[in-house]
């Protein structure tokens, strides 16, 4: 019998603060231009991404990525799979 393993996968919306995490899907809900964007910004699966701080509320994010800081909303985070790294 074949055991398998289920990853443990968030939207980067619900990621915990300063944890490193690694992109494994991104949604299309917001449409192919918003995919597109993420794309050109550098967020595509497999990029490594870590939380630096959310806004009291909870509707923006600052990330880490590439070497670059970002900010952005959380109807963005919401789309963008993520998975804890080590």
């Amino acid at each position: 019998m074949k055991c398998e393993i289920k990853e443990d996968y968030t939207s980067l919306k619900n990621a915990k603060l300063g944890a490193m995490f690694k992109v494994v899907k991104i949604h299309d809900n917001l449409g192919l231009n918003m995919l597109r964007r993420l794309g050109d910004l550098g967020i595509v699966e497999g990029t490594e991404i870590s939380v630096l701080k959310k806004s009291f509320l909870g509707k923006t994010l600052l990330v880490r990525l590439n070497g670059y800081t970002l900010s952005f909303r959380d109807n963005i985070a919401k789309i963008i799979e993520v998975k804890k790294v080590g």
